[in-house]
């Protein structure tokens, strides 16, 4: 049975508390940048869409107070443009970052620096310290044990950049618009599947293999592209991968993939 992403009654609390703290304290926390935050607390699984720095703060502040009570909490901001900064020769970005604090506003303050930089983030609190993680791929252990099965294609979306990593344009292709589906499924022994249903009613089936490099990024002739993605978020649910390729004649472009577990 599909499942559906959907806001959990921790979503809907999170949201009251954005609501609360997004008042005229000041400029900066009420200065408008749109995130769409998909976030796991525990095994739940949400997505919130934000619209000002203060209700981004709201939010961090919100999971590092999840993660005092013993829970893990991840996050990603799938309405990243600054993985690009990997041109400027950023260095760490394909292993994984970790800090270790006992201050919570210290705490918010490397979140949103990996946020940034297009990493995930999780979060775990023990022994009066806050610690984190951040990564670009999640490690291949955690993809290699959620992958397997079939996904449901939803989207691709390429945001195109200027020089200074500034967005000028985006496209966004949705399979269903045009009447077709897509679905991969993954199997243990490295073999794939991919299914198309066109607007026709016709059905094309292709094979092939897929493979985790050292750093958990996931590579399939299939994928879009034929190169290898960082895999930004998987569950039980849903799965976000992206690449970069840099300096096309088009300029710097960013892909993003959604699928949605069948």
């Amino acid at each position: 049975m599909k499942k559906i992403l959907r806001i959990t009654v921790l979503a809907s609390v999170v949201m009251l508390a954005l609501t609360a703290c997004d008042k005229p304290s000041g400029e900066e926390n009420n200065e408008p940048k749109e995130r769409v935050v998909v976030y796991k607390v525990g095994q739940t699984e949400s997505r919130l869409t934000l619209e000002t720095e203060g209700e981004w703060d709201a939010l961090l502040e919100m999971l590092c107070i999840q993660a005092q009570t013993g829970q893990k909490v991840t996050f990603y901001n799938m309405k990243q443009i600054t993985t690009c900064n990997q041109k400027k020769g950023a260095s760490g970005t394909k292993t994984a970052r970790t800090f270790n604090t006992a201050n919570l506003d210290e705490m918010k303050a490397w979140m949103k620096e990996r946020e940034k930089e297009g990493l995930t983030v999780e979060v775990t609190y023990s022994n009066g310290m806050w610690h984190g993680m951040a990564y670009a791929s999640a490690p291949p252990t955690n993809t290699s044990v959620n992958i397997i099965g079939t996904w449901h294609f939803i989207c691709s979306v390429v945001n195109h950049l200027d020089q200074n990593g500034t967005l000028t344009g985006s496209d966004l292709y949705i399979p269903e618009e045009g009447g077709g589906s897509m679905f991969y499924t993954f199997y243990n022994d490295g073999s794939i599947t991919l299914v198309f249903n066109g607007q026709d009613g016709t059905t094309v089936t292709e094979n092939s293999t897929w493979t985790l490099s050292d750093t958990g990024e996931l590579c399939c002739e299939l994928l879009p592209n034929i190169d290898c993605w960082n895999v930004n978020w998987i569950t039980d649910n849903t799965m976000i991968i992206s690449r970069a390729d840099l300096g096309t004649e088009e300029g710097d472009l960013l892909y993003q993939l959604q699928f949605e577990r069948e």
